[in-house]
């Protein structure tokens, strides 16, 4: 478990240290998770049809995959972020490879430094498993997540193609 004292802008005016934990998701932070979820998905365009509850039917699947990471940024009660990531094993690279595939910060905790606390808890984790990479992907219209992960060391270095196989309502 990861502990760490932040300010928090309250206002314009006033900063609040807070203390943020980073540690593993629990069932209990379902409810959050979920609304969490729903804030990603109305922040990214082309997501309509997004099924809430089949998100939540995978994220009890994550939870007991021991190759899957869920860690939550957590200030007091309050989940202040998440990160869901990956590590596993390619032909094509001497070690494993982390891939994030979720990361979202509460629109009220965003600019306070919790995503920053979330990508390094990701990097340390995968450098200790002796990881070759880290990976992250986003949609070429998320502006916003390219410039942040690019301010901490990520480049745009591939194309990810992709195939749709079934469309979100015909399940």
């Amino acid at each position: 478990m990861l502990q760490c004292l932040k300010l928090i802008k309250l206002n314009r005016k006033s900063l609040v240290p807070i203390e943020i934990t980073i540690e593993p998701v629990v069932e209990a932070d379902l409810p959050l998770i979920k609304s969490l979820l729903t804030e990603l998905m109305e922040a990214i365009a082309g997501t309509e049809g997004f099924d809430v509850e089949k998100s939540i039917e995978n994220f009890r699947t994550l939870i007991k995959d021991p190759a899957q990471y869920i860690l939550v940024a957590r200030q007091r009660d309050s989940l202040l972020g998440f990160v869901n990531f990956t590590i596993r094993k390619t032909m094509m690279h001497p070690g494993p490879s982390g891939l994030i595939d979720e990361l979202v910060v509460s629109k009220n905790s965003r600019g306070a430094g919790i995503g920053k606390q979330l990508i390094q808890a990701v990097i340390d984790k995968c450098r200790e498993s002796g990881c070759y990479e880290v990976e992250v992907s986003t949609e070429k219209s998320n502006t916003k997540a390219r410039r942040f992960y690019k301010t901490y060391g990520f480049e745009e270095d591939a194309v990810l193609l992709e195939l749709g196989l079934i469309e979100p309502n015909d399940e």
